[in-house]
């Protein structure tokens, strides 16, 4: 007599008991967005204090700064009274609001192989890699658009070839040994320097930061002190092997604010919470509004979810990206160096 009337289903794996798609959901290289978060206690150290007195976007915050002004001297003494005046101003962030958020339907769950945690965890990681990818292409754009056009001449091994320099591909070997020189000439520290490259940038730091002291031909020496990061949204231009950003630190600077309602905690009588929380892999703080109603979703999940609880997120902040002041751009170079590793 068969059995196969009464063969076991099909047999499921909880979700959480796998690691099938994990690279389904993997993140990408953000190190332009994670340089300036890193180098922003250095260029405002009171950067905290500038965001806790913008309660509201109708207040502009501004930083004072004082113009480069050079002395001048001269070979003989006289009686005449010296002056000397400064000339201050203000430097306004410019901010911008990023917001993205889901939902969720907990009786889709109640009898489904997907806990309402797993879809909860999944819809949060993809959400903030979102918002990664966006600040990071963001943070590239206000890079690419302060980077120095101005370079002291002497000194400097490179051509300027529109908004970088053009290292020759017989030079790429001993790039970041020129770096820290260059960067002297311009008046900046040679040494500690932030780096951010294209991603196969990577693999010349590797190439030669793993060489022995003894090799005939050692490259590591010239890495000591750098930090360097890597993004995919640094672009190459055609005809380069890589792109790189340098300066020192105290450049770079990016900020985020809250929404009022969700610093002040709000709440509706339609069902709506203001909050705020950390996005764990951005380390970023959001406004969050939660809401929850009775929705009609029976034509996407089918019967019975006529009228079923559906809960909703929205993660917001205001940022901004800032690069130090310099207040005579076609004379003093600026902190941003960009240049670009021929590949021929």
């Amino acid at each position: 007599m068969a059995l196969n009337a009464t063969r076991l289903d099909e047999y499921t794996l909880a979700y959480n008991r796998s690691n099938l798609d994990a690279w389904e959901h993997r993140l990408s290289n953000y190190g332009v967005l994670a340089t300036y978060q890193k180098d922003t206690p250095n260029l405002i150290p009171g950067y905290a204090e500038l965001v806790a007195n913008r309660p509201q976007e109708l207040r502009t915050v501004r930083i004072p700064v004082i113009n480069r002004k050079d002395v001048t001297t001269a070979s003989s003494r006289t009686c005449s009274a010296i002056a000397h005046e400064i000339t201050s101003t203000y430097v306004t962030p410019s901010w911008t609001t990023i917001k993205a958020g889901f939902n969720m339907r907990p009786a889709e769950y109640s009898l489904n192989h997907l806990a309402y945690q797993d879809a909860f965890n999944n819809k949060m990681t993809a959400l903030q890699r979102t918002l990664a990818a966006t600040l990071d292409t963001a943070g590239y754009t206000n890079i690419n658009a302060n980077n120095t056009l101005v370079y002291a001449a002497d000194g400097n091994p490179y051509t300027l070839n529109g908004n970088l320099l053009d290292v020759p591909a017989a030079d790429n070997d001993l790039f970041v040994n020129e770096v820290g020189p260059i960067m002297l000439q311009d008046d900046y520290p040679g040494d500690g320097l932030n780096f951010i490259t294209s991603p196969r940038f990577r693999a010349m730091l590797s190439e030669y930061g793993n060489q022995g002291a003894y090799n005939a031909e050692n490259r590591s020496f010239q890495f000591a002190g750098h930090s360097f990061a890597f993004s995919n949204r640094v672009a190459v231009a055609t005809g380069y092997r890589d792109t790189v950003f340098v300066a020192p630190p105290g450049s770079l600077a990016f900020l985020t604010a809250v929404d009022p309602d969700s610093r002040l905690g709000h709440s509706s009588s339609d069902g709506k919470q203001w909050s705020t929380m950390v996005l764990p892999l951005l380390g970023i703080e959001a406004g969050v509004m939660y809401q929850s109603t009775c929705a009609d979703v029976s034509s996407t999940v089918g019967t019975g979810f006529e009228a079923t609880l559906s809960e909703s997120w929205m993660f917001s902040f205001d940022y901004s990206f800032n690069v130090a002041y310099n207040s005579i751009t076609g004379t003093y170079a600026g902190p941003v160096h960009q240049f670009g590793l021929s590949s021929t």
